[in-house]
């Protein structure tokens, strides 16, 4: 079972490790590995997710961890309220959504960003993330967010189409790299 808790102290040391698995492949999880000290990351993160973010003309952000219990799970409500209970959980994965005018996509959306840790891969988690940041722009008033992929990206683009993601469409970005946007259209499973 997994659970979305946004970030904190209690999970750094554990989200070090995370980071150390990913290497430098970490697009999608909020910036990770661009902080050699995770407690920056996190301040950063904190302040996304505050109305000063957009003061500053940054992209209003939330960010969440994905965990999974290594044993039977208790109830998801002890999850936010007990620290030892997260600290025993292994973070797999990684999501974010930018709430904020984003000149990628040209619009006020959800923009989702999203990374599986190596070790989780092929088991889902992806899609339980995915599907997650969905119903967070759902909850936020954005019925059809957009998620970002580079062309080769082939497993995101095949999760993307589990979670009701339609075709890429193919953007060029400011540094001349190309990148495929999808938006959500509906519950594909």
């Amino acid at each position: 079972m997994l659970f979305f808790v946004p970030p904190s102290e209690i999970l750094l040391p554990a989200l070090e490790d995370y980071r150390r698995e990913s290497g430098s492949d970490c697009d999608g999880s909020a910036g990770l590995g661009e902080f050699s000290d995770l407690s920056d990351w996190l301040a950063r993160v904190r302040l996304l997710s505050s109305g000063e973010a957009e003061r500053r003309g940054w992209f209003r952000t939330e960010v969440f961890v994905a965990l999974e219990s290594p044993g039977v799970c208790s109830l998801m409500a002890r999850a936010g309220r007990d620290p030892a209970f997260l600290a025993g959980m292994k973070p797999v994965g990684i999501g974010n959504v930018r709430l904020s005018r984003d000149p990628i996509i040209e619009e006020r959306a959800g923009h989702i960003g999203y990374h599986v840790r190596p070790s989780a891969r092929g088991r889902g988690i992806g899609t339980a993330i995915l599907s997650h940041a969905v119903a967070l722009c759902r909850e936020r008033g954005i019925g059809s967010p957009v998620l970002a992929a580079e062309p080769g990206n082939t497993a995101s683009l095949k999760t993307a189409a589990r979670c009701g993601f339609g075709e890429p469409v193919r953007r060029n970005c400011e540094d001349g790299s190309e990148i495929l946007l999808l938006r959500f259209q509906g519950k594909a499973d």
